[in-house]
C-alpha cells in the first residue's frame, strides 16, 4: 500500500473531525498529541478515549486545512460549554502518517475593544 501524501492525510484529518475513530486509520500507533487546553501530551488512544468518554466531538465548522513542510496545519471551529472557541492543530507528518499533532484552542473575544 502507498505511503499517504501529507494532502491526503490533511483531508483524512478533516473527516476524523466527525467520526475520532478514523484517527487510527492514519496516525502512527506511537502519535503524540497534545492539547493546549490541559498542557500535556498524550498517547493517541488515550486522547481518542478521552473524546469517547466526554460523549464524542462536537460538531466543527469552517473546517480547512494549510500543508506544510513537515506536514499540515488544520483550523476549525466549534462550541464547547456555550463558548466559541477556534482550534488549530499542527500535524507532523513522517512516513505517510501523522507521527504527532499539538492542538491549540482558543475561545473567540472582542478585543478590538
Amino acid at each position: 500500500m502507498p505511503e499517504k501524501t501529507p494532502k491526503e492525510l490533511a483531508e483524512s484529518w478533516l473527516r476524523a473531525l466527525s467520526d475520532v475513530d478514523l484517527f487510527y486509520e492514519f496516525c502512527a500507533p506511537d502519535c503524540r498529541v497534545w492539547h493546549s487546553s490541559d498542557d500535556k501530551w498524550m498517547s493517541l488512544k488515550g486522547a481518542i478515549d478521552a473524546v469517547h468518554s466526554r460523549g464524542g466531538l462536537p460538531p466543527f465548522r469552517n473546517s480547512r486545512y494549510t500543508l506544510t513542510d513537515k506536514g499540515f496545519i488544520v483550523q476549525t471551529s466549534t462550541t464547547l460549554d456555550g463558548t466559541n472557541v477556534h482550534i488549530i492543530q499542527v500535524a507532523t507528518v513522517e512516513g505517510g502518517q501523522v507521527v504527532s499533532a499539538e492542538e491549540y484552542i482558543g475561545p473567540e473575544m472582542n478585543i478590538a475593544v
